[in-house]
């Protein structure tokens, strides 16, 4: 069978058709590989300014939504724990110092600050408490340049509550949260151990 006048030396469009089809598949996936690795960067806690994101709901920091009023709420060992040392307001000292005399330092985290972030305390074994109430990471450094004591916890995301046990002798110690840059963010402050305490 004769080919027609126009059929010949024409390109097999076909072939073409599936190259290009071919090409727009791989570059699509390569967009939507960029844009997830983008978006992971962008999500991910990295070294940087954290992203401000304005308030989030409570349920993202791992809050319970809140029980019916026929339901009475579960009380927790450690709920307890908690609001009975908050309701315990440490005694305020000269220079806006909260005073702990029990041994016992409760700081609460948020960005980007300590609560409180100039504390007095006898010397001796130190618990820390330690509960994050904002939206990122954070961790807690206690350094004495003098003895040379440096001691960091892991870092603790929202809504948790970590302890930290050390024995400390007098001394103006610097405590911060030195993850990121938060500690240049104003996440720093100071401790004050010794045995002239307001309460004593």
């Amino acid at each position: 069978m004769a080919r027609g006048p126009f059929t010949r030396g024409e390109p097999d469009f076909t072939r073409v058709k599936s190259i290009a089809a071919g090409a727009s598949a791989l570059a699509i996936l390569a967009l939507t590989l960029l844009l997830m690795v983008w978006m992971v960067a962008r999500v991910a806690e990295h070294p940087g300014v954290p992203r401000e994101v304005g308030d989030l709901p409570s349920w993202f920091a791992g809050e319970r939504a809140p029980r019916s009023a026929r339901e009475p709420p579960a009380a927790t060992a450690e709920a307890g724990a908690a609001t009975a040392a908050t309701s315990a307001k440490p005694a305020t000292a000269d220079g806006d110092y909260a005073e702990f005399a029990g041994g016992k330092v409760e700081i609460a985290f948020k960005e980007y600050q300590l609560t409180p972030n100039k504390i007095r305390v006898g010397p001796g074994k130190v618990t820390f408490v330690l509960r994050n109430e904002g939206r990122y990471s954070h961790d807690f450094r206690i350094n004495l340049e003098g003895p040379g004591i440096d001691i960091t916890t892991p870092k603790f995301g929202p809504g948790r509550t970590i302890r930290l046990e050390v024995a400390l002798q007098e001394g103006e110690y610097k405590i911060s949260c030195p993850l990121s840059n938060h500690d240049e963010r104003g996440m720093h402050g100071t401790l004050i151990v010794t045995s002239k305490l307001a309460g004593k």
